[in-house]
């Protein structure tokens, strides 16, 4: 039986594909995902990785956080349980990244917790013009790759840079590590890819 959370991917990617007019070929085409996968995770036969879902992203025109936004308006609490909290790992089970962001600031405002095993990794394109990244380390050792910088961040520590590069934060550690992100965009003249 698949989890709730699982429900949402299948049902928020077929919304999304069919919202921008795309068959599963076509899709299958710009993402480089199998058709025959697609139609397992609009089915929630197939939980997908993370790399999975931000080339379904990329390929919708979408950031990872739009492609979960999903705002149910009838909703009697404005409390979201730690149940209801979207959760996705990486493909390798070293990282998971639990999305905490509001759907209405989907366009200029996405935080998130990230949860890392020891020697995890996550990578990340550039997330646009004029767009920033806050990362707080909660507990652990992290080192933040830019590409012409390096920063080591201890538990407490917070590093802010510009996200218009290529990026990967690292779990140093010996035990897990986790880590606050906040993205941003300039509210004027930034976008999020």
């Amino acid at each position: 039986m698949a989890k709730k959370n699982e429900l949402n991917i299948g049902s928020r990617l077929g919304d999304l594909r069919k919202r921008k007019q795309m068959t599963l070929d076509q899709l299958s085409s710009k993402s480089g995902v199998s058709k025959s996968i697609l139609s397992q995770i609009e089915r929630n036969i197939s939980n997908p990785t993370v790399s999975t879902i931000m080339r379904i992203a990329d390929a919708l025109e979408e950031t990872l956080s739009g492609f979960f936004m999903n705002i149910d308006e009838n909703k009697s609490s404005p409390v979201e349980t730690s149940k209801e909290t979207l959760n996705i790992s990486s493909k390798d089970g070293l990282c998971e990244l639990s999305i905490l962001g509001a759907g209405e600031t989907v366009s200029w405002l996405q935080w998130y917790v990230l949860t890392m095993k020891p020697k995890g990794q996550l990578p990340s394109k550039s997330h646009g013009s004029n767009t920033f990244e806050n990362i707080t380390v909660i507990s652990g050792e992290v080192v933040v790759h830019l590409k012409k910088q390096s920063e080591t961040l201890k538990a407490g520590d917070t590093f802010r840079f510009s996200t218009n590069q290529e990026h990967t934060l690292i779990n140093k550690s010996k035990t897990i590590s986790k880590v606050l992100m906040v993205n941003y965009i300039d509210p004027i003249n930034g976008s999020f890819n």
